[in-house]
């Protein structure tokens, strides 16, 4: 008799375990849902202060969110250059989920 094949839930196979990972990073979570609710672009120095986050895990976690189509990046050709952020349509996706877990978290903290 041979051994059954273990069947890995979704979030651990390797088509999905990279945006699990991603998700998971310090201030991803925070970062998607504050673009999520905005509607609307964001410059980078209005994230970093809104957040209270460091100018390089901000950018870190916005070349991943680019990278996984959750974020739109726009410069403009102007001086200083201007760079706009704002949550894209696959982004927007995610709004109910954090807006749930988040609501879990606030409820289930004693």
């Amino acid at each position: 008799m041979q051994p059954v094949a273990e069947v890995k839930p979704i979030c651990l196979q390797s088509a999905v375990k990279n945006t699990i990972e991603m998700l998971g990073k310090s201030h991803v979570l925070e970062i998607l849902y504050f673009l999520s609710r905005r509607g609307g672009p964001v410059r980078f120095n209005e994230l970093k202060r809104e957040l209270s986050i460091t100018a390089t895990t901000l950018s870190r976690r916005l070349e991943e969110f680019i990278e996984f189509e959750l974020v739109t990046r726009e410069v403009f050709a102007e001086v200083p250059a201007r760079v706009e952020y704002t949550c894209s349509a696959k982004g927007k996706t995610l709004r109910p989920v954090l807006r749930d877990l988040f609501e879990w978290a606030e409820s289930n903290n004693s």
